[in-house]
């Protein structure tokens, strides 16, 4: 004799059920992805913040032990390669950096961590969101500052740097409006590193916004358009001589003390009279300052 088979309760998914919830995960999808991307943003620039924190305490070290005064050129003007700060502070970041090293992370914001530069485009500069560089190697153990670097994000304030007293000037530009070292009124206000898209850029209060997004002359001519870009909601990280670190709006670049002489209430500030109109059509929506 058979035994009659139970009839199964259990009922399948309808096409308009499957539809439903596939609506609903897409919905809840919708309204998480901007909440995740507004957190991944958020927290590269914590990261972005504490590297630079790294930085401006390599600088204050380096000051430490040499009687509170700064390298000698930012800029790399003296021909001794140590005197440059991508290499005389290697020792206070860990040694040297290179493809492998853990420390070679501190030259990258991790909003603007990647080149989007050709191999053969030799020390180039970069973009809100992608590095400077790459730059080709010198000869092999010559002691050329890019031997340990190939690309970065950030950049040094030209202005903090302890030239040779004989110099009159350093890449074209007076060494008399240096920050020689650190026992100076107003730290707070005066930058050390930013976000950058060049390794280094000379600021005075007559340069120029850029006139479009991401473009800009040279670190030597209207040099604050290569501090000038929207990587962190609105702004860009630094951190100052007093050590402190923290976000800056773009048209605040203006109002920044540079140098010794820098007028931080020239043409391009609030108190300066500047309007909403004066600026390029790409920052007029930014808050002024």
């Amino acid at each position: 004799m058979s035994i009659p088979k139970k009839r199964s309760n259990r009922k399948a998914f309808t096409l308009v059920e499957l539809l439903v919830v596939i609506a609903i995960i897409a919905l809840l999808m919708a309204i998480l992805m901007p909440a995740l991307g507004r957190a991944r943003k958020q927290a590269q620039a914590v990261i972005c913040q504490s590297q630079l924190n790294n930085w401006g305490l390599a600088l204050q070290l380096f000051a430490h032990d040499n009687d509170g005064y700064f390298l000698k050129s930012a800029t790399y003007d003296t021909g001794n390669p140590e005197d440059w700060w991508m290499i005389g502070l290697l020792p206070y970041i860990g040694g040297k950096v290179d493809q492998q090293s853990e420390s070679r992370k501190l030259f990258l914001c991790p909003t603007a961590a990647r080149s989007k530069n050709p191999p053969e485009c030799n020390r180039c500069p970069g973009s809100t969101f992608s590095t400077w560089g790459p730059f080709n190697p010198g000869n092999a153990g010559s002691g050329d500052w890019w031997d340990w670097r190939a690309e970065g994000s950030y950049g040094i304030n030209d202005w903090v740097a302890n030239p040779p007293a004989n110099l009159d000037t350093y890449w074209g530009f007076p060494t008399k409006y240096c920050w020689r070292n650190t026992a100076i009124k107003g730290a707070a206000k005066v930058p050390v590193f930013l976000d950058c898209m060049y390794v280094s850029a000379y600021v005075l209060h007559f340069d120029e916004p850029p006139p479009f997004y991401d473009q800009y002359d040279t670190w030597a001519s209207n040099g604050i358009q290569m501090f000038s870009m929207d990587r962190h909601n609105g702004g860009t990280n630094a951190v100052f001589l007093d050590w402190s670190v923290r976000k800056v709006g773009i048209k605040e670049l203006w109002t920044l003390k540079w140098h010794n002489q820098f007028d931080t209430s020239g043409a391009w500030t609030v108190t300066g009279g500047v309007t909403a109109s004066d600026w390029p059509d790409w920052m007029k929506a930014y808050p002024g300052y």
